[in-house]
C-alpha cells in the first residue's frame, strides 16, 4: 500500500466509523489488518519453499526457458475427489510438468539455492504427489512399496521399499512444520473470504442496524476500507499464484495430507483447500527483450484471474458497489499532494491499482462487455500510463493484461497508439531533463536556508511533484512487457550522456533513472529536515520576526523626531505617529492556533500594504535608507506569515508525493548502476541516505491498518518489509566492502608472496633489501584507497528504517565480514578437493596424493595467513577489529561445514533457517559437491575423507610409539608433522571440527554395529548361548576347547567380515582423534599456558564436585568445547551413546579376535601388529582401538569378560602348543606366533583401554606372559 492510506488516517482515528464501540467498523479493520497480515505471509514464505518441492513440481534446475507444455489430465474413474477437478486445469500424473515457471526459478535465485541443494532433495520427489494422488490414494501408495524385485543397486524390493519409508520419515521429521505452516497459510485465505463474505452477507440482512452497503460506502473511512477489503482477496489470490505456484501448491496439501496427525484426514476441510490451491494450468510465457518474467518475480503476467477469483466469489452487489465507488469517487482525497489537474492520474493511482483488481470478479463481466465504462475507467485513470501497480512493488502491464476482453482492450487501444506511447515517451525525457536542471540549481551548497525554503516553499514542492512524476512514470513503463512500446520507452542513445537525450529518439537510460532518483530523495530528505525544524520553531521565528519588525518602526519614528545624530532629516510629527502606531499593531500581532491564523494572516497583509503606500511620500521616498527599512520590514512581516502558514499537512504532502511503493522491487534493477556510480566516485556514498529514507516511507502502507487496530502482528509484518528494505541497503552499500576487499586481496597477494618476513637481527648492509620501499608505497596506496571508501560510508548518519536503526559503521563491518567469508569459503573450497579414486587406489597412488594433499594444506597455510595478515593492516582505515573479526567468521565458517556435514548421519537434520551459524546477513555459500568425493558435503567431510584414505588399514601401519601411519617400507604418510599442517592450514577451530566429524562417523559405526548385532547376530543366539555355557566357568579350561573354538569360529564365520570393518574404522578414527588431541595439547601448552591451566583446573573442580552436572546445558558444552580445543581427556575414553545391553557381546568378540589374529604378526620396526599377508585390510591398533570403543559403551563387565575369555583362550592355546610341539614343529610354529600376537594384543588392548595389568593378571599368570614371550 502507499503513504495514501496513511496520509488519509492520520485523522481517521477521530472517525465515527472507526470508533472502538463502532462493530461494524472494527470487524471491517480487522478484516484489512488480517489481509495485510496474510500477503505478509504469502511473501515470506514464498522465499522459503523447501527444494524438494521445486525439483517434485517439475522446476529445472537453471533458470532456462522450456518449450514443454502440460499435458491434460485423462479422465479417471474412482476417487472420492474427483468432482474437486475441472478436467481444463488438471495435469498428467505420470508426467509432471517441466513447463519453466519463471515465479519458481525466482525463488531459487533469491534463495541461492545451490545446486547441492537440488540434487540432495531429488531423492524426496517420489512420495511428493499432486491432487492426482487424491484420485486414487492406494495406487500411488503402492507406488512406494511396490518396487521391482531387484532395485538398480543389487538391492532387494524389501530393503528398497525400508530405505523409502525412511526416507519418508527423514522428510517428515525435518520439514513437517514448515508444511504446517503453508497449510495454515492457505487456510487463513479461505477464512478471509469466508469472513469477507459473511460480513457482506451480515450488512446486507441488517445485522449492523443503521449500516448497509451503501450507507459503508457513503463514509470516508468506511469507504476506503471496504474497497481495501474487497481488493486485498484478490491481491492474494494473484500474489499466491505468481509466489506459489499451483505445483508447488497441491504438492504441499498432499504432503500436509499424508504427514499430518492433526486431522488430515478431514475431508471437508481437504475439499475446501483443494478448491482454493489447485493449480490454473498457466504458467509464465517466455522472456522477451522487454521485462522479463524469468528475472522479475514482481511483474505480473496474464493468469486467468477470472476463473481464479470464481473459485470462491465475493457477492456481486458488493463488487459492482464498489467498482462504482472506485470509478467516481476519490476515496484517499489526496489532491493538497497532487492540486493539478494533469496530475490526476498520479493522485489516483491508488485506486487505480484496486480498480484493476477488483474488475476482475464477477467474471471479469466489465472487462468484456461494458466498453462505455471501460472507455470512462480508462479516461480517468489511464489516460497516461499503462503498467500499473499492484501491491508492494508488484506491478502488471495492461496492454498485455486486458488483450484478452474485448471491451477493455477497445478501450485501451483509444490512448495506447503508438505515437500517443511516443508523445508520453518525450513528454518524459523533456520533464526529466527539466528536473535534473532545476534539482542541481536547488541542490547548490548554501541555497537551501530556512528563509529561501520559506520564500519558495510552493516552486520546491512543485519540483518535488515533477521528479516523482517523471521517476515513477519512467520506472513503471520501461517493465512493460509489449515489444512495441518497450522499444520506445526503453530506447538507447548512440552515446551516454549525463542528462537525456532531448532530440532524436530522447533516450532515457536507466543512469538518468538513478541520477533522478540520487538527487531527487536528496531534495526530498533536506525540505523535510528543514520542515521539521521549522514546525519546531516556528513561534520562536514569528517572535523574532515580531521583534525585529516593530523594532525597526520605533527607529523609523525615533529617525524622524530629527534628533538623532548625523540625521539630516527634519521633524516630522505625522510619520513620528504612524510610524509609532505601526510598532504598535505590529507588536500586537498574536501567534494563536487555529482559525485565528486566518485573521492574523489578513493583518499582517495590512500592515505590508500600509509599509508600501507610506514610500509614496516624498520624506520617505527620497530617503534610501528609510526605503531600506521598509522593506527589511516588510519581508520580516512576510517570512512571519510563511512561518505561521507551516503545518503537518506540508511534511504529510512530501511524504506522499515521494511515495516509491510502486518501485520498491524495480530498485533491485538499479543497483549495478549505483554500484557502478560509487566505484567511479565514492563521494556518491553521500547520496543514498535521501534515497534509503525514500523508500522507507514505503513500509508504512502495509501495516498503517494494523496499527490501527493495534494488532499483535504489527511487529512481525514490520519486521518482515524492513528486514527486506535493510537487506537492499545492504545490497547497495555492498559495493564499498567489495571494492575494499577487493583490494585487501592484493595487499594479501603482497604479504604472502612479496614481502620478506623480517628476521630478529639484520645486517646493515642488507637493510635496504628488507626495506622493500615499492612494495610498501603500494600497500600505503592501496590502504588510501580503502579509507576513500570507507569514509564514504562513515559520514553517513544513523537512520531508522521501519523500527530498524541503521547504523553506518555496521554496515561496513557486515559488508567486511560477508566478503571475508565469501572469499574464504571459496579458497576453502578450491585448495582442498583431493584427487583419491574411488576404487583403484594403490601404494603407489595413496603415497602420491597424500603429498599433493600436503601441498595443498600449505599453500593454503599460506594464503590463509595473507588474508589475516591484510585484515590487521587495514583494521586502522576502516574503524574495524581485524583479529577479532578473522577469528569470529573464521571459526563459523568451520563449526556451520561441520554441522552441514554432520547432516548426513543425522535423521534430524539442521537446517540453514535453524542453523545457530548460518546468518541472512553475512551468509557462508555453499558449493556444490566434488565428482572425486560425492558423499562429502563439503571441505570439511573432504578433509575427513582424506586423512581416512591416507590411513587407510589396507596398505598402512600404524605405530603408537611413532605416532603415525607408514607405508610396509617404512614411509610416513600420517603422523604429527601432518596433523600440525593440518592446524596450521585451518587452525584450532578447523582440527576440532574434524574430531566432532570423526566422533559422529565413530556414532554411525556404532549404531551399525548395534542394529547388525540385533539383526544378524541375535539369530545366532543359540550358538552364543551355547558357547558361554561352554566356556562357563572363565577361570577354568574347558574340555575339548580347541574343538568348541573351531566349531564356534566356522559358525561364526559370516559375522566376521561386517565386524572386522566396523571395528577398523571405529579405531582408525579413534587414533586420529588421539592425534588431533594431542596437537591440540601441545599447542595449548605453548600458546596458552594460562587458558590450559585454568580449563584443567576448572575440570578438576567439576570432577571433584558432588554433582559435576550441576552446571546448565550451555555452559556445561562451552566448557567441553573449550576442554577439547586445549588437548584435554582422552578419545579412547569417550562414550558415545547409551544402548541396551547385547547378550553374548564378549563371547563374539572373542571369536572375531580368534579369527584375525591368525593374518597378523608382531613389527618390532613399528612396535605393533601389523598384516601377514599385503592388500589385506587389517591393522592391529585399529582393531583393538575399535573393539576397545565399543566395550567403551557398555558396562565394565563386558571388557572383564572379554578379558576373561582371551585369558581362556590364552590358557588353553599354550596347553594346545606344549602338546603339539611333540608332534608338529611347523604345527607347533604356527601356533606359538599366533599365541603370541595374542599376548601383543591383550597387552594393547589393556594398555588402550586404561585397563591395570593387575585385572590381566587375574586371567593370564604374568609367568605365563613371560613364558609365552619366549617361545
Amino acid at each position: 500500500m502507499s503513504s495514501s492510506s496513511s496520509q488519509s488516517t492520520s485523522s481517521s482515528t477521530n472517525s465515527p466509523f472507526l470508533a472502538p464501540e463502532n462493530l461494524c467498523g472494527q470487524t471491517l479493520l480487522q478484516l484489512v489488518g488480517e489481509g495485510h497480515t496474510i500477503l505478509a505471509s504469502i511473501k515470506i514464505l514464498s522465499e522459503r519453499i523447501p527444494p524438494a518441492f521445486l525439483v517434485a513440481a517439475g522446476i529445472p534446475q537453471n533458470n532456462g526457458p522450456s518449450n514443454n507444455n502440460d499435458n491434460e489430465q485423462s479422465n479417471n474413474s474412482g476417487g472420492m475427489f474427483l468432482n474437486l477437478f475441472g478436467k481444463e486445469e488438471r495435469r498428467s500424473s505420470n508426467k509432471p510438468p517441466t513447463a519453466s515457471s519463471s515465479s519458481t526459478n525466482n525463488i531459487l535465485d533469491d534463495n541461492q539455492k545451490s545446486s547441492c541443494d537440488m540434487e540432495d532433495a531429488k531423492k524426496y520427489t517420489p512420495f511428493l504427489f499432486d491432487f492426482s494422488y487424491l484420485h486414487n490414494p492406494e495406487e500411488f501408495e503402492a507406488t512406494l512399496t511396490n518396487q521391482d524385485t531387484t532395485t538398480t543397486d543389487g538391492r532387494s524390493n524389501n530393503n528398497a521399499a525400508e530405505d523409502m519409508a525412511d526416507l519418508e520419515r527423514e522428510f517428515a521429521i525435518n520439514h513437517l512444520p514448515t508444511i504446517q505452516e503453508y497449510y495454515t497459510l492457505f487456510t487463513s485465505i479461505y477464512n478471509y473470504q469466508s469472513e469477507l463474505n459473511r460480513f457482506s452477507s451480515d450488512l446486507t440482512k441488517g445485522y449492523f442496524i443503521q449500516y448497509t452497503v451503501e450507507s459503508v460506502l457513503l463514509d470516508q473511512e468506511g469507504r476506503a476500507l471496504l474497497c481495501e477489503a474487497v481488493w486485498l482477496y484478490g491481491v492474494m489470490l494473484i500474489v499466491l499464484e505468481r509466489l506459489l505456484p499451483g505445483p508447488i501448491r497441491e504438492r504441499l496439501i498432499i504432503a500436509h495430507f499424508r504427514f499430518s496427525n492433526e486431522g488430515g484426514g478431514d475431508v471437508s476441510t481437504i475439499e475446501s483447500m483443494c478448491k482454493l490451491c489447485k493449480g490454473t494450468g498457466i504458467h509464465p510465457p517466455q522472456s522477451t527483450n522487454s521485462a522479463s518474467f524469468g528475472q522479475h518475480v514482481s511483474h505480473k503476467y496474464p493468469m486467468e484471474e477470472e476463473r481464479l477469483f470464481a473459485r470462491y466469489p465475493l457477492p456481486v452487489d458488493l463488487v459492482r458497489n464498489v467498482v462504482g465507488c472506485l470509478i467516481s469517487d476519490d476515496v484517499y482525497r489526496q489532491s493538497s499532494a497532487f492540486p493539478n489537474v494533469d496530475q490526476r492520474s498520479i493522485r489516483l493511482s491508488r485506486q487505480a491499482s484496486m480498480l484493476y483488481v477488483v474488475l476482475f470478479f464477477d467474471n471479469a463481466v466489465v472487462l468484456r462487455e461494458e466498453e462505455a465504462r471501460l472507455r470512462e475507467i480508462v479516461d480517468k485513470y489511464f489516460y497516461d500510463n499503462w503498467v500499473v501497480h499492484v501491491y508492494a512493488g508488484m506491478t502488471a502491464d495492461l496492454s498485455i493484461e486486458w488483450k484478452r476482453f474485448r471491451a477493455a482492450k477497445a478501450a485501451l487501444d483509444n490512448v495506447l497508439e503508438v505515437e500517443n506511447v511516443k508523445k508520453m515517451h518525450i513528454q518524459n525525457a523533456k520533464l526529466i531533463g527539466q528536473c535534473m536542471a532545476e534539482l542541481r540549481a536547488y541542490l547548490t551548497m548554501g541555497i537551501l536556508t530556512d528563509s529561501f525554503v520559506l520564500d519558495n516553499r510552493h516552486d520546491l514542492l512543485n519540483c518535488l511533484r515533477k521528479c516523482n512524476i517523471a521517476v515513477r512514470w519512467r520506472i513503471l513503463h520501461r517493465r512493460t512487457t509489449n515489444a512495441v512500446y518497450h522499444g520506445i520507452v526503453c530506447a538507447t542513445a548512440s552515446e551516454v550522456t549525463a542528462d537525456p537525450k532531448l532530440q532524436g529518439d530522447f533516450a532515457v537510460n536507466d543512469t538518468h533513472v538513478v541520477s533522478l532518483l540520487l538527487l531527487s530523495s536528496q531534495l526530498e530528505m533536506q525540505l523535510k529536515h528543514i520542515f521539521t525544524q521549522l514546525l519546531e520553531k516556528k513561534e520562536s521565528i514569528w517572535i523574532n520576526c515580531r521583534a525585529k519588525a516593530s523594532g525597526m518602526m520605533e527607529d523609523l519614528a525615533q529617525y524622524f523626531e530629527g534628533d538623532v545624530t548625523l540625521a539630516r532629516v527634519s521633524r516630522h510629527d505625522g510619520l513620528i505617529d504612524w510610524f509609532t502606531s505601526m510598532a504598535s499593531e505590529i507588536r500586537d500581532l498574536a501567534y494563536e492556533s487555529g482559525d485565528h491564523f486566518t485573521v492574523t494572516g489578513r493583518k499582517i497583509q495590512l500592515c505590508v500594504q500600509a509599509l508600501e503606500d507610506v514610500e509614496q511620500y516624498d520624506l520617505v521616498d527620497r530617503d534610501v535608507q528609510v526605503k531600506t527599512f521598509l522593506q527589511e520590514s516588510r519581508e520580516l512581516l512576510l517570512q512571519m506569515a510563511r512561518a505561521v502558514g507551516i503545518n503537518e499537512s506540508i511534511t504529510q504532502d512530501i511524504k506522499f508525493i515521494s511515495d516509491i511503493s510502486y518501485g520498491v522491487e524495480s530498485m533491485k534493477s538499479y543497483v549495478k548502476i549505483i554500484h557502478s556510480r560509487i566505484s567511479k566516485d565514492p563521494s556518491n556514498v553521500n547520496l543514498l541516505q535521501g534515497f534509503f529514507l525514500k523508500l522507507s516511507n514505503s513500509l508504512d502502507g502495509p501495516v498503517v491498518r494494523l496499527k490501527q487496530l493495534k494488532s499483535p502482528e504489527v511487529e512481525r509484518v514490520t519486521g518482515y518489509y524492513s528486514s527486506q528494505l535493510v537487506a537492499f541497503v545492504r545490497n547497495v552499500l555492498e559495493i564499498v566492502p567489495v571494492s575494499v576487499f577487493g583490494i585487501l586481496v592484493q595487499i594479501s597477494d603482497i604479504f604472502e608472496r612479496r614481502l620478506q618476513r623480517l628476521p630478529l637481527k639484520i645486517q646493515g648492509d642488507k637493510l635496504g633489501a628488507y626495506a622493500q620501499l615499492g612494495e610498501r608505497y603500494k600497500l600505503s596506496m592501496m590502504a588510501h584507497e580503502i579509507s576513500i571508501f570507507a569514509d564514504g560510508v562513515l559520514s553517513m548518519d544513523n537512520s531508522i528504517i521501519g523500527g530498524i536503526e541503521i547504523n553506518p559503521r555496521k554496515l561496513l563491518d557486515e559488508g567486511l565480514r560477508k566478503e571475508m567469508v565469501r572469499h574464504v569459503s571459496e579458497l576453502l573450497y578450491n585448495l582442498l578437493q583431493f584427487d583419491f579414486a574411488a576404487d583403484s587406489e594403490t601404494a603407489a597412488s595413496i603415497t602420491k596424493h597424500q603429498a599433493a594433499a600436503m601441498r595443498s594444506l600449505a599453500s593454503l597455510s599460506r594464503r590463509l595467513e595473507g588474508f589475516q595478515s591484510a585484515l590487521e593492516c587495514i583494521e586502522d582505515y576502516v574503524s574495524i577489529h581485524g583479529l577479532k573479526m578473522w577469528h569470529e567468521e573464521f571459526s563459523r565458517i568451520i563449526s556451520y561445514n561441520v554441522e552441514q556435514e554432520v547432516n548426513k548421519y543425522l535423521l534430524k537434520k539442521v537446517l540453514d533457517a535453524d542453523s545457530a551459524f548460518q546468518s541472512e546477513i553475512v551468509p557462508i555459500p555453499r558449493f556444490p559437491r566434488t565428482q572425486n568425493e560425492p558423499t562429502c558435503i563439503n571441505f570439511m567431510g573432504r578433509m575427513v575423507s582424506m586423512l581416512i584414505k591416507i590411513t587407510d588399514t589396507q596398505y598402512t601401519t600404524f605405530s603408537i610409539e611413532k605416532s603415525g601411519w607408514f607405508m610396509s617400507d617404512g614411509t610416513e604418510v600420517c603422523g604429527l608433522k601432518t596433523v600440525s599442517l593440518l592446524r596450521q592450514a585451518v587452525g584450532v577451530y578447523g582440527l576440532t571440527g574434524i574430531d566432532r566429524l570423526l566422533c559422529y562417523r565413530i556414532l554411525h559405526e556404532l549404531h551399525r554395529f548395534v542394529k547388525f548385532f540385533r539383526t544378524n547376530v541375535t539369530k545366532q543366539g543359540v550358538l552364543l548361548e551355547q558357547l558361554r555355557d561352554e566356556l562357563y566357568p572363565e577361570w577354568k579350561t574347558p574340555t575339548k576347547a580347541v574343538s568348541i573354538y573351531a566349531s564356534g569360529s566356522k559358525k561364526a564365520e559370516m559375522l566376521m567380515l561386517p565386524m572386522l570393518t566396523c571395528f577398523r574404522r571405529i579405531g582408525q578414527a579413534q587414533l586420529l582423534r588421539r592425534m588431533i588431541r594431542f596437537e591440540l595439547g601441545r599447542c595449548s601448552r605453548i600458546d596458552a599456558k594460562t587458558l590450559l591451566q585454568s580449563v584443567s583446573t576448572l575440570n578438576a573442580s567439576i570432577l571433584s564436585s558432588e554433582n559435576p552436572f550441576e552446571e546448565s546445558p550451555p555452559e556445561l558444552k562451552k566448557f567441553c568445547d573449550m576442554s577439547l580445543a586445549v588437548g584435554l581427556g582422552d578419545p579412547l575414553q569417550t562414550v558415545f551413546m547409551a544402548t541396551d545391553p547385547l547378550e553374548g557381546l564378549p563371547v563374539l568378540l572373542l571369536l572375531c579376535v580368534i579369527a584375525y589374529v591368525p593374518k597378523l604378526s608382531y613389527n618390532a620396526m613399528f612396535g605393533s601388529l601389523s598384516k601377514n599377508k599385503s592388500g589385506y585390510p587389517i591393522d592391529g591398533w585399529p582393531l583393538i582401538a575399535g573393539i576397545s570403543t565399543l566395550l567403551k559403551q557398555f558396562h565394565p563387565s563386558y571388557s572383564k569378560s572379554f578379558l576373561a575369555y582371551i585369558g581362556q583362550f590364552v590358557r588353553v592355546s599354550v596347553a594346545a602348543c606344549f602338546e603339539r610341539k611333540q608332534v608338529r614343529k611347523d604345527v607347533a610354529s604356527q601356533l606359538t606366533e599366533d599365541l603370541r600376537s595374542m599376548l601383543v594384543l591383550v597387552n594393547q588392548f589393556c594398555d588402550i583401554s586404561s585397563i591395570p595389568k593387575s585385572a590381566l593378571h587375574e586371567h593370564i599368570p604374568q609367568y605365563l606372559m613371560e613364558m609365552c614371550s619366549d617361545l
